[in-house]
């Protein structure tokens, strides 16, 4: 990954944290309201969100942002792209499967 799409995708994961936060404040970690949040700073199908049990994934168009959202915790990560996602999960996740 290159530097500047790394920068990029810290500068999402930084706006994304933001609005999480709010809804670890809020104490609703429904799948919804995950999903609401993400939309609300832009964050839509199109960018290939996945959120599961606490678990969360956008595709920025250059980079994944993907973390984990509860009680306890709230977590970002700037990665690529798996080549071979989870089916039904976006670019984001990874494939757990075997061949």
């Amino acid at each position: 990954m290159t530097a500047d799409k790394r920068a990029s995708g810290e500068a999402s994961a930084r706006l994304i944290r933001k609005e999480l936060e709010k809804v670890r404040h809020e104490g609703d970690f429904g799948e919804e309201r995950i999903v609401a949040a993400l939309r609300r700073v832009g964050c839509g199908k199109e960018h290939g969100v996945y959120v599961g049990y606490g678990f969360y994934s956008v595709h920025t168009g250059f980079v994944c942002v993907s973390g984990h959202v509860t009680k306890d915790e709230l977590t970002s990560e700037v990665h690529g792209a798996y080549a071979e996602p989870q089916p039904g999960t976006g670019p984001c996740v990874e494939n757990r499967g075997g061949h």
